[in-house]
């Protein structure tokens, strides 16, 4: 930032001259210091003058986030400590805005000055329990954006960062179905929108004086099928990351001339890791790309002469990559992923690690992780099912898998496990799936529906009781997931929809695949009490099932629930991770 580097390690932030030699290097911060022990840094923002830094920590078994203020004098000061934060930014050298989350939904923006009068005040509330409020500054520095997001559609209102004491101007009345976030050049907006035909998204922009809908005016679409990643705008450019297929891109639009250069990432990557880039004025785009199984590696994009950079050379790993595509039940093709060791004979007599996710158009996990090439090398096979009510193929991949459509999730998983097999990647007995989150969703459906598909079942805080979920409005998040599963206390159709695929409200007396739950005391989306009750009835429905065969020698799976302390839903340790593998 400015002319110096800022970054983090061991719960410290340093600072250095960007030319200096590499023993210059001043302490910031220390979390330890603070009595911040095990805290994760979550997010640091430097004022534009460079006085001050603000700095988001949170501990490893809790959401909760706590700003750190510090202030740069003859050496650093902590100068304000505010609790329970999520987003901030710098609107001026001592302006900070900032949201504060209630039961872990931000509806509030508040301000606070550290010079002079020191003070905070109010200045957005959100009343609609299905939006979460967050805060953004444009590249450029002009505006901060207060974006109120549900999950279908968006209102931004900016705040002029010259004026940040007055009222914020609202950019476009929120529109059901409308997404739009907004970035700043030369007295224009640039939007990103679902705006219009089709509901992908589009690039557009408009005057700052006449910034509604109506005057939008289109710079670029993506293609079909195709999953923005994210986006970075500079001066005179705008650099999409984008996946096609399962193929990443870079989509370089020239904001002068709106020419657009595409560019093909190496085969080998499977998912981006963006820098920070605080300068906009910067000639270059610095990003890392990764794989399950590959370190995430350097790469430069020089803007000016559409040149890529490769500034490390990727290790070599002794693995085969295949992008494979499942027919669904109604004959949709479902892309694959699969990962094993080149070195590997007899793939069906190999164990097979399946995963799924299929939910909130979020992607697969695909960055790398020490302990997937370790099952490389043991001799695993591991694959990606890339199922609808993910974002893989763009928002109507997501929007094809979500409401009244999430059974079509189930019906590309089925299809994806019967495809490897038949292609001779392992069998039955030596496949396990893996979940996390609402990708317990899917997992627990198929075993209750064709649990002869797999043999073990590994879940991380599963979402595994959307009925009762979704009936509780006392809970935090069920409000806001009603544009995710739908609504059953308002419609009698989603509640017997739910009730078809709901993991917990299926489990029957049959054999089940062994199950491995991993579970955190203090999770507050996924409450332990639900896993509990899960688990209860799973291994009843196992014993009457055994009991109703009265064959002597059958195997009774384990059901283990694993039930940490530590970690919570967004950040499970790391130890975990590995002795689940």
């Amino acid at each position: 930032f400015g002319d110096c580097v800022y970054f983090e390690e061991n719960g410290c932030i340093f600072r250095s001259k960007s030319d200096a030699d590499e023993g210059s290097v001043e302490v910031l911060l220390s979390t330890e210091d603070l009595g911040f022990h095990d805290a994760i840094i979550q997010r640091i923002r430097i004022s534009p003058d460079q006085r001050y830094m603000a700095t988001s920590i949170k501990s490893s078994n809790s959401e909760e986030l706590s700003c750190i203020v510090t202030k740069f004098e003859k050496s650093p000061v902590v100068e304000y400590i505010i609790p329970n934060v999520f987003s901030f930014e710098w609107a001026t050298h001592d302006v900070l805005f900032y949201t504060s989350p209630k039961n872990l939904v931000c509806h509030k923006v508040l301000l606070a000055t550290f010079t002079n009068r020191k003070h905070a005040e109010l200045v957005y509330v959100e009343q609609d329990p299905r939006f979460f409020v967050d805060i953004y500054c444009t590249k450029d520095r002009r505006f901060l954006t207060i974006n109120s997001n549900s999950k279908t559609s968006s209102e931004v209102w900016l705040v002029d960062c010259s004026n940040p004491f007055n009222s914020p101007i609202l950019v476009q009345q929120r529109t059901k179905g409308v997404i739009y976030h907004v970035e700043h050049r030369n007295d224009e907006l640039y939007i990103l929108t679902t705006y219009g035909e089709p509901a992908e998204y589009k690039l557009m922009k408009t005057p700052v004086g006449s910034c509604g809908m109506e005057n939008w005016q289109l710079v670029y679409m993506l293609k079909e099928k195709t999953k923005l990643i994210d986006l970075e705008m500079f001066r005179d450019h705008c650099v999409m990351f984008l996946k096609h297929y399962g193929h990443l891109y870079l989509n370089v639009i020239s904001l002068v001339s709106h020419s657009v250069q595409s560019i093909k990432l190496p085969a080998w990557a499977c998912a981006f890791e963006s820098e920070s880039h605080p300068e906009y004025n910067a000639s270059t785009c610095y990003f890392q790309l990764t794989s399950p199984v590959q370190p995430p590696k350097c790469f430069a994009y020089k803007l000016v002469e559409n040149h890529l950079v490769e500034q490390e050379a990727p290790i070599t790993i002794n693995c085969h990559i295949v992008r494979l595509e499942a027919k669904s039940q109604d004959e949709i093709l479902v892309p694959i992923t699969v990962f094993y060791n080149a070195n590997s004979k007899e793939l069906h007599r190999k164990p097979l690690l399946v995963h799924v996710y299929g939910a909130y158009g979020i992607d697969l996990n695909m960055s790398f992780k020490a302990e997937k090439l370790m099952l490389i090398e043991d001799g695993w096979i591991l694959a990606y099912c890339h199922v609808r009510g993910g974002g893989e193929l763009g928002l109507s991949w997501h929007k094809d898998g979500c409401m009244h459509n999430k059974l079509k999730g189930l019906h590309d998983l089925k299809a994806c496990i019967m495809l490897l097999h038949e292609l001779g990647f392992s069998q039955p007995k030596y496949t396990a799936l893996t979940g996390s989150s609402a990708g317990g969703v899917l997992a627990g459906a198929l075993c209750n529906a064709d649990p002869d598909l797999i043999r073990a079942v590994v879940l991380q805080t599963p979402f595994v009781d959307v009925l009762n979920t979704m009936l509780d409005t006392d809970l935090p998040l069920t409000i806001e997931e009603q544009e995710e599963w739908g609504n059953p206390l308002a419609d009698e159709k989603y509640m017997e929809y739910i009730k078809s695929y709901c993991p917990y409200h299926n489990i029957k007396p049959q054999v089940y695949p062994s199950v491995l739950i991993t579970a955190y005391e203090n999770d507050q989306r996924i409450p332990l009490r639900g896993l509990l009750r899960y688990v209860h009835k799973l291994r009843k429905a196992e014993r009457d099932h055994a009991r109703s065969m009265n064959k002597k020698g059958n195997l009774i799976p384990n059901i283990i629930l694993n039930v940490q302390a530590g970690g919570s839903h967004c950040t499970p340790l790391w130890e975990d991770s590995l002795n689940e593998v």
